[in-house]
C-alpha cells in the first residue's frame, strides 16, 4: 500500500451515482453511493466548502487544514480501520471523501441488541485494536464515540471511522466530540497535556455505555462528576460488575494515571477470556513482552531521563527512551532502538529549526512537524527524510497551504488559504513550478 495519499480534482459524480441519503449537517452530507466503474455501493462525505467560508469566516481556514490533514490516516490498512476508496476536491466547490459502506454504527446497533458481557469484551476489544494502531502512527482520534464506530457483517466486525472530520458536519466553531464522551482535560487548561489519553478517556465511556445503554452516569456527564471529585467509583451492575474496576482505570480524571491502549486491551482479554498475542500486532507484542510497565511508569522514566546527558544503554546500544546532545550543537530527546533514532522524538537542530514526529534508523519517515527558524512550519508526512504525501505548510505571514509533496517539491494538487481567510485557491503544480489554477472559491462576505 502506498505510504501516502493523493490529492485530485474532479467532477463529483463522475464516478459515482446516488442512491440514498445517510446523514446531513450544516456544512455537508454523507451519502450512499454506486461506483459506475467496479459496481460496489460506497459511503460518500460530501463537504461544501463555500458554505464553510461564508458562515465561518473566522477560522474556516484552520478547520479546513485539521481536517484535510488527516487525509493522512486513510493511508493505513487495519481491519478495524474503516477503509479507504478515494478524496478529491471537485470543480463545484466540494469536498468528497470516499470509503467503505457500513451496515450501520454502534449507537444504532446497540439501541436494537442486548449485548453479554462476552459481546462487549468482543466489541471492545475491536475498537481498541484500531485505537492502537492509530497511536502507534501518532495519530489520536478525539472523537471517539458510538455513532463514528461502524458495524459491519451482521455486527460481527466493528470499525474506527471519521479521524477528524466530524467537525464538517457541525456549526459548532470550538471542540464538537459528542459532549459525553469529551475528555475533561480537553477543558481543564494547561494542568494537564491534550494526548491521545484523550481516545482512553471516550473510550471509557463507550464501554459504560455499553454496559448500561446509558451516556450519563446518575444524571450527570462522568466527567463532570470526576472534575468535582476524583475519587469517584464509577458502580456497575449485576452482571457487568466485572467490567467496573477496568472501567475506572480508564475514567482517571488526570490522563497521566489513565492506563493506556495495550493495557486496556490486556485487561480486556483477561475478561472476554481471549489471550492477548492473539489481539497484538507483531510490534505491538514484542513492545509489551520488552517492557510490560504501565503507562505512568513510561512517562516517568521518560520524564527522568530527558534531565541526563545520555539515553538508556543496552548492549553497548542507546536503547530506549532518552537525550542526546550532539558535537554540532544539535541535541534529540525522544525514543531510541539499536543505537539510532527509531520512534517518536525531537531533534532540535544547531541553526533553531524544530522537528517532532517520527523516525526510522535516524531518518524523518512518517508523521513529523517541522518548524524552521524564520517561523514558517510544516505537519505531514515524510518518507526518506524528505516531505512526500499531503502535508500543511503555515508560512510566517499566516498564508496556508496544503497540498502534495514528492520529494520536498510542491508536485500535484495544492490547496491555497489566504492569512485572512477571503480565498481558498486549488492549483496543480509540477516540481515546484505553478501548472494551472483549477478553483477560486471567494468569501461571498469579504
Amino acid at each position: 500500500m502506498q505510504k501516502y495519499v493523493a490529492l485530485q480534482v474532479q467532477p463529483l459524480w463522475e464516478k459515482y451515482q446516488f442512491e440514498d441519503n445517510i446523514d446531513s449537517g450544516a456544512f455537508g452530507s454523507v451519502k450512499k453511493v454506486k461506483n459506475t466503474e467496479d459496481g460496489k455501493f460506497y459511503a460518500m462525505k460530501v463537504q461544501d466548502i463555500k458554505k464553510l467560508m461564508t458562515r465561518v469566516p473566522k477560522n474556516y481556514g484552520i478547520e479546513m487544514v485539521r481536517i484535510l490533514r488527516e487525509i493522512n490516516t486513510f493511508r493505513l490498512c487495519h481491519p478495524n480501520i474503516t477503509q479507504f476508496k478515494e478524496s478529491y476536491f471537485t470543480f463545484e466547490d466540494q469536498f468528497a471523501i470516499v470509503t467503505e459502506l457500513a451496515e450501520s454504527n454502534l449507537k444504532t446497533y446497540i439501541e436494537n441488541t442486548e449485548l453479554s458481557n462476552a459481546q462487549i469484551a468482543g466489541i471492545m476489544i475491536q475498537i481498541l485494536k484500531g485505537t492502537i494502531h492509530l497511536h502507534n502512527q501518532n495519530i489520536m482520534h478525539r472523537d471517539l464515540s458510538p455513532d463514528n464506530i461502524l458495524v459491519f457483517e451482521n455486527g460481527q466486525k466493528f470499525k474506527i471511522c471519521d479521524f477528524g472530520m466530524a467537525q464538517l458536519l457541525s456549526s459548532s466553531n470550538t471542540y464538537v466530540g459528542k459532549p459525553y464522551f469529551k475528555a475533561p482535560e480537553i477543558d481543564l487548561g494547561t494542568d494537564f497535556r491534550y494526548n491521545s489519553q484523550v481516545d482512553i478517556w471516550s473510550l471509557g465511556v463507550i464501554l459504560y455505555y455499553l454496559c448500561t445503554k446509558e451516556y450519563q452516569y446518575q444524571s450527570n456527564s462522568i466527567a463532570e462528576i470526576k472534575k468535582q471529585d476524583q475519587e469517584k467509583i464509577i458502580t456497575l451492575q449485576d452482571e457487568q460488575k466485572i467490567f467496573e474496576q477496568l472501567l475506572n482505570k480508564m475514567l482517571q480524571l488526570d490522563p497521566a494515571l489513565r492506563i493506556d491502549a495495550i493495557q486496556v486491551l490486556y485487561e480486556l482479554c483477561i475478561i472476554g477470556n481471549e489471550p492477548l498475542e492473539k489481539h497484538l500486532e507483531i510490534e505491538e507484542e514484542k513492545e509489551y513482552n520488552h517492557n510490560p510497565t504501565s503507562n505512568v511508569d513510561v512517562k516517568s522514566a521518560f520524564a527522568q531521563t530527558i534531565q541526563s546527558t545520555n539515553a538508556i544503554w543496552k548492549n553497548n546500544l542507546k536503547d530506549g527512551y532518552g537525550r542526546q546532545i550532539y558535537d554540532i550543537g544539535s541535541y534529540y530527546i525522544g525514543e531510541f532502538k539499536n543505537g539510532k533514532r527509531n520512534g517518536y522524538g525531537k531533534f532540535y537542530y544547531k541553526d533553531g529549526s524544530i522537528y517532532e514526529g517520527q523516525w526510522v534508523n535516524d531518518i524523518k519517515e512518517g508523521l513529523g512537524f517541522y518548524k524552521w527558524i524564520k517561523g514558517d512550519q510544516y505537519c505531514g508526512q515524510w518518507v526518506n527524510g524528505q516531505r512526500k504525501g499531503v502535508g500543511v505548510s503555515t508560512l510566517k505571514n499566516g498564508d496556508i497551504y496544503l497540498g502534495q509533496f514528492i520529494n520536498n517539491l510542491h508536485h500535484g494538487i495544492r490547496l491555497y488559504i489566504a492569512k485572512d481567510d477571503g480565498q481558498i485557491e486549488i492549483r496543480k503544480y509540477e516540481n515546484n513550478n505553478l501548472i494551472e489554477t483549477l478553483l477560486k472559491i471567494e468569501n461571498a462576505q469579504k
